[in-house]
């Protein structure tokens, strides 16, 4: 079985299950480190749409659209996360980061939620591929997850058959000569400074999407 068929049968639900109160304890935004990396780059003169890719149950994109007025979609493989998504007036699409249910250049901002270190690594090439494609230029990708400079697979202890991924989720992206990075904030993964064991980093990076020709100097 495949991670994404793993997580769409019955794995993502658990998983939703097993982080909901983490997760709805937190204080928005100082607690949310995608927010608070976010927040500086939004412009408030005109509405955004704005994309999260393992949305959970939305708690981030109700705060977007309440505070800012952000036109928020999330996707998530739960079906739980999603009906809990859907009930606080969220866009919310029950699916996987490979497949996305949107159109071409329909976000001003993407986000990755802490959901490619349970990817398929078969399927990382498509992930970008699909944000790529439903990111417009000028955008705003960002990417909040485990980091390793080297990629490291272990056995995801919840479910032995699966696997956890760590690795620099930025390369994904920093290759391509549309992505410029802006930003990538280390800490651990409880929101301390980053220390001395690598095991616990986690990255948020920020990319600005724009075209070459937006990069060019006077002559």
């Amino acid at each position: 079985m495949t991670q994404r068929d793993a997580f769409l049968e019955r794995e993502g639900d658990a998983w939703f299950r097993r982080n909901r109160n983490m997760v709805e304890g937190l204080t928005l935004p100082d607690d949310d480190p995608i927010l608070r990396n976010l927040l500086p780059l939004l412009r408030p003169d005109r509405p955004l749409r704005l994309l999260e890719i393992g949305c959970s149950g939305g708690r981030r994109l109700e705060w977007l659209g309440r505070e800012l007025g952000v036109r928020c979609s999330g996707i998530d493989p739960s079906a739980e996360a999603v009906a809990e998504a859907l009930a606080r007036g969220i866009d919310a699409h029950r699916g996987t980061a490979d497949s996305l249910p949107f159109g071409e250049s329909a976000f001003d901002v993407v986000v990755f939620g802490f959901c490619l270190y349970l990817c398929d690594r078969a399927d990382l090439f498509r992930i970008a591929a699909e944000a790529d494609r439903v990111l417009r230029m000028p955008g705003i990708l960002v990417i909040h997850d485990f980091y390793s400079a080297s990629p490291t697979t272990r056995v995801y202890h919840h479910r032995p058959e699966l696997a956890s991924h760590k690795m620099d989720f930025g390369a994904m992206f920093s290759w391509h000569p549309d992505y410029v990075l802006m930003s990538r904030d280390l800490a651990n993964e409880d929101g301390r400074p980053a220390g001395d064991d690598a095991n616990e980093w986690v990255a948020t990076w920020v990319f600005h999407k724009r075209t070459h020709d937006d990069r060019l100097g006077p002559e």
